[in-house]
């Protein structure tokens, strides 16, 4: 029964995961290492990632830090190269980058929609196809999508976010459909509400007390929560899992 265990390791493996400065990025990181995997950290913020980088040696896993503005398509074309320069593969890639702006529908203004725009979609699918290339060229690889609750529910405020979350996993369906002759899996992963550093001022009071009463194990989610999701979605044990969106909500969708 042991070999059903190791398919959950990622030992060899070579994973990239954006946004991963802290909060949840950085949570899957620290997982993939443990679990076995070289990691490429990127973000736009070289101090934090300095410090996930030291947080993951400590595993005994190797660690590089490469700065990305996902917006750029400049950007990620620079971390293909480095990818190859450093290790010359990638097995994942964890497409965790993203901004929300929560407020009214009618006060939305274009340089906030194209800033949720351009990280959230345009970002992620560029992403997707750049670095997926290289696992294209050798017949296999994991994409992960950070998609939400939002895709299939929505509170007021996030309109936006919501449109583009839906997008992420509708388009996580049409690449999986897409690459999968290539030996590219592509899914996704739908967190509720995650307590992090950027949200502990938002997650609070009225707001908190009207999102736990939609979550039937009745707290939010750590990122912590969502390690475990991910590393199946890497590892082996999923090499027969594509196109779906894992809902990691404490029973938010199905209490909808």
């Amino acid at each position: 029964m042991g070999g059903y265990l190791d398919q959950f390791r990622l030992d060899d493996r070579v994973a990239v995961v954006t946004g991963a400065s802290e909060g949840i990025g950085r949570a899957i990181a620290l997982g993939l290492a443990e679990a076995g995997a070289d990691i490429i950290i990127s973000s736009r913020r070289e101090e934090k990632l300095k410090e996930v980088k030291a947080e993951i040696e400590k595993t005994g896993r190797r660690a590089e830090v490469c700065l990305l503005d996902i917006c750029k398509l400049s950007d990620i074309r620079k971390l293909k190269d480095f990818i190859l320069e450093r290790f010359g593969k990638v097995d994942i890639l964890v497409n965790n980058a993203g901004f929300a702006v929560t407020k009214p529908a009618w006060d939305v203004t274009e340089d906030e929609w194209n800033l949720m725009n351009d990280t959230g979609f345009k970002g992620l699918f560029f992403s997707c196809q750049i670095i997926g290339s290289i696992m294209r060229q050798r017949g296999y690889g994991k994409i992960i999508n950070l998609s939400s609750t939002f895709s299939r529910s929505i509170v007021k405020g996030r309109s936006v976010y919501a449109g583009i979350k839906a997008g992420v996993s509708h388009l996580t369906e049409a690449l999986a459909f897409e690459w999968a002759p290539d030996g590219v899996r592509v899914n996704a992963i739908a967190p509720t509400a995650v307590l992090t550093p950027s949200r502990a001022e938002i997650l609070k009071g009225e707001t908190l007390q009207r999102i736990l009463s939609r979550i039937p194990l009745g707290r939010l989610a750590t990122p912590e929560d969502l390690v475990g999701g991910v590393i199946y979605l890497c590892s082996p044990a999923s090499d027969f899992v594509t196109g779906h969106t894992l809902f990691v909500d404490g029973g938010w969708i199905a209490g909808s």
